[in-house]
């Protein structure tokens, strides 16, 4: 066995480089601890299973417990400081079957949620502890290579479509698997033969030579070859979901109704001033309704880990399938009552930058989000100096009216950002804001189809965001930009660490438009002010809508009795739990290092130990007398002292009267007719064990420790 340990370390190698892709399938530190101690795991288990003769029931059982108590620390860490062990036990177990098939409908990154870092723990505990127990135990321990090569498959048709430098993944999975049949088959040279010249050494050269030419091709033939498109399991990804209602921009005026326009629809903390809560991008338009058209939503799972700043929002008044974010979000956490329902039916579109989902959020829901800023909004001073990007959306046909306010709007333009600038200054400074829901506001149509976007450009043009977010959209397009409308919200009175609340009268729609930098934020909605009186005599002022007034503290049913973990409070990340939880992370990191420097001499310690009680227990008795002699060659090796190469045993015993003594006595249980018997071969190993102890007089205890932690009797065969 012990001959065959630098055959295991190899393999070890092999099974970590197939699993490298896996990275780009999990994205979080999280999958390199679970499977960095499945591999150990796996390792002691099949080394165990080795040394004590198991059965493979027995095998296969220990292996069942190791999985059952690694489970949760493993695939969802996050769940126990919050007490959920228990559900998130019986989330694991549910994964062992479901994780297989959950990993090709989710989005990547999948980070650690929905227990999905069972799949590739069960797949890598199960190889290595295949793996190892055939490297020790079989007699064709070459086979052993196809399980780093099983899981680097099981890598290739579960990971994404896109992967960097897939050459170099391959290539590094190759190197270690061939270097294990390389190691094995040598070792297998060196028992037949044990006292030929060994050509590990040779090979070992040779065999880096090759690996360095074959790194140098594939490079050169992966920068210069353009690579076939991988195969994958995983599809296309589209919506699972239907989106309900029209569109989210023809409920915009609801908002503006008496009832609601006053009514809180979502409590949020960590906002910044300037921060806006986007709830839907629409991008498709026939002409009667915005929508997202047949843009893919992929379910993603709500991930624990990721970057930004901490918002959370607790949903007071609002009713939607579309989740209101700030920025970009790089985590999303669900609390409440109903958080594994709506992590299980999270989607996201990553081109829109939007999320939707399932079950839809309702008044009492709330969650947190790790958030990053997103598309900045523009000045109208610094629209001049845009540059767009290849259109890829085109324009389509308008009607005259605004095609004619268009072109008076930009007539002295030059650039296509000095003729956005134009027509958004000409939208704000020709148009008057009414929302035509109150008995006091000038009449105004809802909807945002081409016919009523005609009738905005009559004298006057009224309307609200819903036809100006629109009609800038497609002026846009037409002046060359891909654009977009954005729904959401722009809270007004926003001060830092403190709770804003979200009115309905916060409701706002923009646009985007797609410059060289990326997509930005332009506000098109003219400001409120009085409406000339109209030639037909209906009514002649408006007055401008009620001044916001600050955001009321937070109910009290955000503070009493709520979650532990309440969206409504940012700090909540530095609470006792998270704080406990920092530190033990810290603990186990500093624990971790000391296990895995230790883990060197300790396996020293053990192999040479293992290696003793093989020698002892040997079968035959003659076998057990010439490991004693083995024993003690193997302990003067450890020692410094060299013997005589190629000399029989008396030859190298020399002058040491002990060492001629143990020479003789083995030579005679070799070559006698009759078996030694059991009193003879105890006296060998009492005579080696002396020799050894001779050896150690008068050193001190400095010597002896040294001694077992040299690895010169099992690299040096």
């Amino acid at each position: 066995m012990i001959q065959r340990a630098p055959a295991v370390a190899v393999l070890l190698v092999a099974i970590g480089a197939a699993c490298a892709p896996m990275w780009w399938m999990f994205g979080t530190l999280q999958l390199v601890v679970s499977l960095a101690v499945v591999v150990l795991v796996g390792t002691a288990i099949a080394w165990l299973a080795a040394v004590r003769r198991w059965s493979s029931i027995t095998i296969i059982l220990t292996g069942l417990a190791a999985l059952a108590l690694l489970a949760v620390p493993l695939t969802a860490p996050q769940r126990i400081p919050r007490g959920e062990w228990l559900p998130a036990f019986a989330d694991a177990a549910a994964a062992l079957v479901l994780s297989w098939r959950r990993l090709l409908t989710i989005g990547l990154p999948v980070g650690t949620g929905d227990s999905l870092l069972m799949a590739p723990v069960v797949l890598v505990l199960a190889g290595t502890i295949i793996g190892v127990s055939l490297a020790l135990r079989s007699r064709r321990a070459e086979t052993a290579a196809l399980v780093p090569a099983a899981i680097g498959v099981w890598s290739i048709l579960w990971g994404p479509r896109d992967l960097p430098d897939p050459w170099l993944s391959g290539l590094l999975a190759l190197v270690p698997i061939g270097a294990y049949v390389a190691v094995v088959r040598q070792a297998r040279r060196r028992v037949r033969a044990p006292r030929a010249l060994s050509s590990l050494a040779r090979r070992i050269v040779a065999g880096s030579l090759v690996a360095v030419v074959a790194a140098g091709a594939a490079g050169v033939a992966g920068a210069l070859v353009p690579l076939p498109e991988r195969t994958v399991l995983r599809g296309d990804s589209p919506s699972s979901i239907e989106l309900e209602g029209a569109s989210p921009l023809a409920a915009y005026r609801s908002f503006w109704a008496a009832e609601t326009r006053a009514a809180a629809q979502l409590t949020a903390t960590g906002l910044e001033p300037g921060d806006r809560i986007r709830t839907a991008v629409l991008e498709s338009y026939d002409g009667e309704v915005l929508s997202v058209g047949r843009s893919p939503f992929e379910r993603v799972a709500g991930a624990e880990p990721g970057r930004g700043d901490v918002v959370g929002v607790t949903v007071d008044g609002l009713a939607s399938q579309w989740l209101p974010v700030v920025g970009t979000p790089s985590a999303i956490r669900f609390v409440g009552e109903r958080a594994e329902r709506l992590a299980g039916g999270l989607h996201r579109n990553d081109a829109l930058g939007t999320y939707v989902l399932e079950q839809g959020i309702r008044p009492g829901d709330g969650y947190q989000m790790l958030s990053q800023p997103g598309s900045e909004i523009v000045a109208p001073e610094a629209l001049a100096a845009l540059e767009p990007e290849d259109p890829r959306q085109g324009s389509q046909a308008l009607p005259d009216a605004m095609l004619t306010t268009l072109a008076a709007w930009t007539g002295e333009a030059s650039t296509p950002g000095e003729r956005l600038s134009a027509m958004v200054a000409g939208l704000r400074a020709d148009g008057y804001v009414s929302h035509g829901v109150l008995e006091d506001e000038v009449p105004s149509r809802p909807g945002h189809s081409l016919e009523r976007l005609e009738a905005l450009f009559a004298d006057p043009m009224i309307g609200d965001a819903e036809q100006y977010a629109t009609a800038a959209m497609l002026l846009a397009r037409q002046l060359g930009f891909d654009a977009r409308v954005v729904v959401g919200f722009t809270p007004d009175g926003v001060e830092p660490g403190q709770p804003t609340t979200v009115l309905g009268s916060d409701a706002d729609a923009w646009i985007e438009v797609r410059a060289q930098s990326g997509w930005v934020g332009v506000d098109v909605t003219p400001e409120p002010r009085p409406i000339p009186e109209q030639e037909d005599g209906s009514p002649s002022v408006v007055e401008e809508p009620p001044l916001q007034q600050a955001p009321a503290p937070a109910p009290g049913g955000q503070t009493e009795g709520g979650d532990p973990a309440a969206p409504s409070a940012p700090q909540d990340t530095d609470d006792s739990a998270a704080r406990l939880l920092q530190v033990l992370a810290a603990v186990g990191a500093v624990l971790g290092l000391v296990a895995l420097i230790a883990a060197i001499p300790v396996g020293l310690v053990i192999a040479k130990v293992v290696r003793r009680r093989r020698r002892r227990r040997a079968d035959e008795p003659r076998d057990r007398a010439e490991g004693a002699w083995a024993e003690v060659v193997d302990g003067l090796r450890d020692r410094g002292e060299s013997l005589v190469p190629g000399g029989t045993r008396v030859e190298q015993a020399a002058g040491d009267a002990r060492m001629h003594e143990l020479a003789h006595r083995v030579d005679r249980a070799v070559f006698a007719a009759q078996p030694p018997s059991e009193q003879e071969v105890e006296a060998t190993w009492a005579i080696g064990g002396a020799v050894l102890t001779a050896r150690d007089a008068g050193q001190g205890w400095l010597r002896p420790l040294l001694t077992r932690l040299n690895p010169a009797s099992l690299v040096r065969r």
